[in-house]
């Protein structure tokens, strides 16, 4: 059914480009090939025929927010929650936001060194640029790493499996790293500008997980 949906779809989308200026032909090329650059595991998801039309058809919808590609493309992922031919991929809208994420973490500063006096006594602990902190029903971290080159036939079960991540610019480069859902919501509070006693509040752990939490996310760089 989704690869006669992908062909239907070539098709309709091949029919209307004949009435586009050259001009515009041109720019959502450009447009198209930023999304295929910055989007390789939906890519592969939904196969290369179908991606190409669907991110033509994106490229006209979604405006660019500034002249570098590098920046377009942030609102793929509600695109194709919007997007009737999508819709039998539940999981792709949230394997778009982690790629996305991944980009902005790739384009952010690298994070400074981790100086300990910074931070003894510190009660804001704002997100590091290029970090975000996401949450899905579906396993999306396991579908990446099975959509990766040379992954295998793994079988990833959809059913049951929500995850928790946190996507940073880390010393090494960009990642994503699964955490439980309580550090989800303690950094996601701290990252929208609260104080550590406010973000704490509903902590059920002790006050060294707490601490040790906080540590790993300033060591990691995901908070700063």
């Amino acid at each position: 059914m989704l690869a006669e949906l992908q062909r239907a779809f070539a098709r309709e989308l091949a029919r209307e480009s004949p009435a586009l200026s050259a001009h515009w032909q041109t720019t959502l090329g450009a447009r198209a090939a930023a999304l295929a650059g910055t989007y390789p595991v939906c890519r592969r998801l939904v196969g290369d025929e179908f991606f190409e039309a669907l991110a033509r058809r994106a490229a006209r919808a979604l405006a660019a927010p500034s002249p570098d590609l590098n920046d377009y493309g942030a609102d793929l992922a509600e695109f194709l929650a919007s997007f009737p031919a999508a819709r039998e991929l539940p999981y792709l809208p949230d394997v778009a936001r982690l790629e996305w994420a991944l980009q902005r973490a790739r384009h952010a500063a690298e994070p400074p060194p981790v100086l300990p006096e910074r931070w003894r006594g510190a009660t804001r602990f704002p997100a590091a640029p290029g970090t975000t902190f996401l949450a899905s029903p579906y396993p999306i971290h396991a579908i990446w790493h099975a959509s990766q080159e040379g992954a295998g036939d793994e079988i990833v079960s959809l059913d049951g499996n929500p995850v928790a991540l946190v996507v940073a610019r880390e010393p090494d480069g960009a990642r994503f790293s699964a955490i439980p859902e309580p550090e989800l919501v303690l950094f996601t509070a701290l990252a929208s500008g609260k104080s550590l006693a406010e973000a704490s509040a509903g902590w059920r752990g002790s006050a060294e997980s707490l601490a040790a939490a906080l540590a790993r996310a300033v060591g990691r760089g995901w908070l700063g």
